[in-house]
């Protein structure tokens, strides 16, 4: 028979060994329950994580990372580390040293609607701090910063035009200087040009030549003249106008520019139309803004058509069509086109503050201005002036 001293040394192993047990049941379920909580965090987290292993093999993502690369977490664990991470650039590359993390690297990589991508990228060592620290694989924490990239090139874009602006200013003051010392030799010029016209016989051979320096006299003094006065700062005067005349000053001082880039300018201005009150300088400011617009939108090399026509719908009111066959409007920017703001992406077509700029004229005329890309390819602007009767 068991001795009683036996039976209590059996019995007292025994509950050594359930404490034991029991201990570590509870340390397993500890484990379970921060592992549970750790992958909690992971998949709830807004940055894609992806983590892979020494033998380059993916071994998790989270659903940010599903969401960001377009790809299912089944095709992202049969793919290779290494293809993940040439999928950037500049690619992924894993930090040496003793240490955990790496660098915080902006890269970019294109997304399956072949979009540029922008992320800010830190990838980190993974190591068991349970084994002396040993390196078990890397994890690469990524953060969507395309809006955010996307604005600092707009606000770029904006601050150039900004500068070419201010450049435009001193250079019409600079302008305005030079035109006042051509138009005292241009006047010479047309006054000896006339006196020898005066002086040479009818049917003389000389005077086509004499004829031909007048009339390019006047031609330059009349392009000198509309330089001084664009450059004028501008007035509040409101005066009976044509509309067709402010139209045809702005085609005058930009027209040139715009054809010489292989663009063929139809103007259709209807004749007899009623006279409004406006302000001639700001009406010009319209047609040029809206005419180098349509010229930006025409700039990539191949013909194009800018069309201006004006009609009047009746006699109340004058409409201004100005439409270009170039790089149309995105649908998106369409809806607050001409809100305040400069930070639009509206491509070859400004930044958005010419827009506004030129829904502020039309406003202080009590008119309208609309815009519109048909499935035409066409973009059309409509400037709507009211007449006063």
């Amino acid at each position: 028979m068991m001795s009683d001293s036996y039976r209590d040394l059996v019995y007292k192993d025994a509950r050594e060994q359930a404490e034991i047990i029991a201990e570590l049941q509870q340390l397993f379920q500890r484990s379970l329950e921060q592992i549970r909580y750790q992958a909690s965090l992971l998949n709830n987290v807004q940055d894609a994580v992806v983590v892979w292993d020494l033998r380059g093999e993916i071994a998790y993502v989270n659903p940010a990372a599903q969401a960001l690369f377009e790809r299912s977490k089944e095709i992202w664990l049969s793919t290779p580390a290494e293809t993940y991470m040439n999928l950037f650039m500049p690619v992924v590359t894993v930090p040496g040293g003793e240490g955990t993390g790496g660098l915080r690297i902006e890269r970019f990589f294109t997304s399956q609607g072949n979009k540029i991508v922008w992320v800010s990228s830190h990838v980190y060592a993974l190591r068991d701090q349970s084994a002396s620290g040993k390196l078990i694989g890397y994890m690469d924490v990524c953060r969507d910063i395309t809006e955010r990239k996307n604005m600092e090139a707009r606000v770029q874009e904006a601050q150039l035009q900004l500068i070419q602006a201010t450049r435009l200013a001193a250079i019409g003051e600079l302008a305005s200087g030079i035109a006042h010392h051509i138009n005292n030799p241009l006047t010479t010029v047309i006054a000896e040009s006339q006196l020898l016209l005066q002086s040479l016989p009818e049917h003389h051979p000389g005077r086509d030549s004499a004829k031909a320096i007048e009339e390019a006299g006047w031609r330059v003094q009349r392009a000198v003249q509309q330089l001084l006065d664009f450059s004028q700062p501008p007035s509040n005067t409101l005066e009976t106008l044509d509309v067709n005349d402010t139209i045809q000053y702005a085609l005058e001082l930009v027209g040139d520019q715009i054809r010489a880039q292989d663009v063929e300018m139809v103007i259709d201005l209807a004749h007899d139309l009623p006279y409004l009150r406006g302000n001639p300088r700001q009406l010009v400011d319209l047609w040029v803004n809206l005419l180098m617009l349509a010229h930006g939108a025409t700039s990539d090399g191949l013909p194009h058509h800018i069309h201006i026509r004006s009609t009047a719908p009746s006699r109340r009111s004058i409409l201004v069509e100005i439409s270009d066959d170039g790089q149309l409007i995105p649908s998106a920017e369409m809806v607050t086109l001409f809100e305040p703001g400069f930070l639009k992406d509206l491509g070859r077509r400004g930044t958005g503050i010419e827009l506004t700029l030129c829904q502020e004229i039309v406003r202080q005329h009590r008119g309208q201005i609309t815009a519109e890309s048909n499935s035409k390819d066409v973009t059309i602007f409509r400037v709507l002036l009211p007449v006063e009767t």
